[in-house]
């Protein structure tokens, strides 16, 4: 349990959170101060690592700062040393444990909207590719956020941009490298996303929980979320409450007009399926791939430590190519001159 919290600790840093760093690297002494809570996170019965322990942790903390005095005064804009940090949650520990407790029972579902801004870029070598309006299928949607990249608008880099000037969400993105076609028809006429837990964003408390999982440090990551939730809020997105793989085979099998294609993407979520579910539901993308009118773009993480891939594989070929890498948040993203196949 202690290497997951400074590991995390570490990636955290590496990500532009100093803050959540420090709590990552303190709290483990700070449990010290006994009690249920710390019981259940020193003692912690699955794998600490897979489970994101660290971060079930930190989003309670994030959310309690915003009720609890002595601990928001250790949050933004206030920076403290590791002693301080300690000390006081160590007494929010012992003060709230029972407010806290809950917030260990699920797995943080960030939903970081700025992913988008990398997978508009692969939608975009889509429809350069096949002009067809596309019906977009999201895997582990959680609420949504990135179900609707099409309807926000982007800042790339420099000149750089993309989508209605009048949009009321805006990204920003560093776009690297070979540029994607800007200028391609893409067009979604219908979507939809599958979830084991979504996410109800018409729910004041429910989003006010997807904003505590994100890193109170990050200011802009927070003005985006905030943004995108409202949105949302006002359009809600479609999600089933299902696991990826029958929701593939379900989705898939329905009938599908000559005019249109689908699309599957998904960011940042594939690493938390079971194989099992895993091998289902690319055998379910590449059984519906047989009639030709199928995409399956994803970001998602590989054997190269710092980004992810940005991947697209192609039917009836069954072809994948690396489009490029990305930032897990979506901050920055570099094209391949070339796309690489894979």
């Amino acid at each position: 349990m202690r290497a997951s919290f400074a590991s995390q600790a570490v990636a955290c840093e590496r990500l532009g959170s100093p803050l959540t760093a420090q709590i990552c690297r303190v709290a483990p002494a700070a449990l010290e101060v006994g009690g249920p809570l710390a019981a259940a996170i020193l003692g912690w019965k699955g794998d600490p690592v897979a489970d994101a322990l660290a971060l079930r942790l930190c989003g309670a903390l994030h959310a309690l700062s915003w009720e609890d005095a002595d601990l928001a005064a250790v949050y933004p804009p206030a920076k403290v040393d590791d002693a301080r940090m300690e000390a006081v949650l160590r007494d929010v520990f012992q003060r709230r444990s029972v407010w806290l407790f809950p917030w260990l029972n699920s797995a943080p579902q960030t939903n970081e909207v700025n992913r988008s801004a990398v997978l508009i870029g692969g939608l975009l070598h889509v429809a350069a590719r096949d002009p067809r309006p596309i019906e977009l299928l999201e895997l582990g949607a959680s609420g949504g956020l990135n179900q609707v990249p099409d309807l926000y608008r982007y800042r790339l880099g420099g000149s750089l941009r993309w989508g209605e000037p009048s949009a009321p969400v805006a990204l920003d993105s560093q776009w690297r490298g070979a540029v994607p076609p800007m200028e391609a028809p893409l067009k979604v006429v219908a979507r939809e996303g599958c979830d084991i837990a979504p996410i109800d964003v018409t729910d004041a408390a429910a989003r006010r929980r997807m904003e505590a999982y994100i890193w109170p440090d990050q200011t802009a990551r927070l003005v985006r979320i905030r943004a995108a939730l409202e949105f949302a809020a006002h359009n809600p997105p479609k999600i089933a409450q299902m696991g990826a793989a029958d929701f593939l085979a379900d989705r898939l099998s329905r009938p599908l007009a000559e005019d249109r294609q689908r699309v599957v993407i998904h960011s940042i979520m594939w690493q938390y399926m079971p194989a099992e579910e895993q091998a289902r539901a690319e055998e379910a993308i590449r059984a519906a791939g047989t009639t030709g009118n199928l995409s399956w773009l994803r970001l998602e993480p590989d054997e190269v430590r710092g980004s992810a891939a940005v991947q697209l594989t192609t039917f009836p070929e069954g072809e994948t190519q690396e489009l490029g890498r990305g930032d897990f948040h979506g901050a920055w993203a570099e094209w391949h001159e070339t796309p690489k196949l894979v």
